[in-house]
């Protein structure tokens, strides 16, 4: 069984992404369920995560007003049952040529 974690994606990220990223609006709510795989692709691709780490939700959190992506992976240590789901948190460095690169995926318990 793979663990999984919690990857928040706030606006200094999204910026970077390649296409726009619509946030839903405010007083609008969806209680509803789709597949948009080019999202979690397009997540996927932007954040640089390695291949072995799967994104198998995403939700836009409305309070903090960011993105909370679930990520699946053999990597990630499987929390104790009724515990909640670690958190990953990236770290990215510009290299001299201007591209961004993704330097390490700390794993915490908050």
């Amino acid at each position: 069984m793979k663990g999984r974690a919690r990857l928040y994606v706030g606006d200094d990220l999204v910026a970077f992404a390649p296409v726009k990223i619509e946030k839903p609006k405010s007083g609008v709510i969806v209680w509803d369920m789709m597949e948009v795989k080019e999202l979690f692709e397009m997540f996927h691709a932007f954040l640089r995560l390695p291949q072995d780490y799967e994104i198998t939700g995403v939700f836009f959190d409305i309070v903090y007003h960011r993105w909370v992506l679930i990520v699946e992976s053999d990597a990630i240590p499987l929390p104790e049952p009724g515990v909640m789901l670690p958190r990953i948190n990236p770290s990215y460095q510009r290299t001299e040529d201007g591209k961004v690169r993704l330097v390490d995926l700390n794993i915490t318990e908050r």
